[in-house]
């Protein structure tokens, strides 16, 4: 059995002392299984996507445990042209990863358009996650791949407000393969149980990763 990881950095553990050994990891290890990560620090669902499809396009999809780990529908992945490179905005990922591949001028070009469009409506959001969900989850299922699915947003899939019948046909088709610690994602379990959390990247620590797994 061999158990793969995707998604970002709270499933790819940074800022722990031993790096890349999250509650997934120690859960392979404990369990004497295979481990391998494609989680990638500070990426949006689209990219969480890739992860996927990329990984068992040329890896055996026979006895192998996928754990996803979706993320904040605010974050955007978009492909810079020329550099043929993906890259993401939102929160704290711009604009330090803009600059070095486009330059200040345009970086701030792109934030500014992030800040005043895409970075604005949950609408857009919620589309373009739940789209990138729902086609991971049918390629899993088309083949047969078991997955242990969680996520840090709950808005995704809040009916309330910017729920027009598109976006409610696809929360219906996305959540119940969803877990959750105890009723909350990651981050805020770890709140709630004092575990520790450092303040600049919000990543639980040592703690929190043993008591997951």
């Amino acid at each position: 059995m061999k158990i793969v990881s995707f998604g970002d950095s709270f499933i790819y553990g940074s800022e722990l002392k031993q790096e890349a050994h999250s509650w997934v990891s120690q859960c392979a290890e404990k369990l004497g299984y295979e481990y391998e990560t494609t989680s990638v620090p500070g990426c949006g669902n689209e990219n969480i996507s890739m992860q996927i499809l990329t990984y068992f396009a040329s890896n055996l999809k026979e006895n192998t445990l996928a754990v996803i780990n979706w993320t904040w529908g605010h974050r955007y992945d978009f492909f810079i042209s020329g550099k043929e490179q993906w890259t993401t905005l939102g929160g704290n990922c711009v604009p330090s990863k803009l600059e070095p591949l486009i330059g200040l001028e345009q970086a701030e070009k792109v934030l500014d358009f992030y800040n005043t469009y895409a970075g604005k409506s949950i609408l857009w959001d919620r589309w373009r996650s739940l789209q990138a969900i729902y086609s991971s989850q049918q390629f899993l299922k088309l083949h047969d791949i078991p997955s242990v699915q969680t996520y840090m947003d709950y808005e995704m899939w809040d009916t309330q407000w910017h729920a027009p019948d598109y976006i409610r046909t696809l929360q219906d088709l996305t959540k119940e393969p969803m877990h959750t610690f105890e009723g909350k994602n990651f981050l805020d379990w770890s709140y709630d149980n004092g575990f520790k959390v450092t303040q600049e990247g919000l990543h639980p620590l040592e703690d929190a990763h043993e008591a997951a797994s």
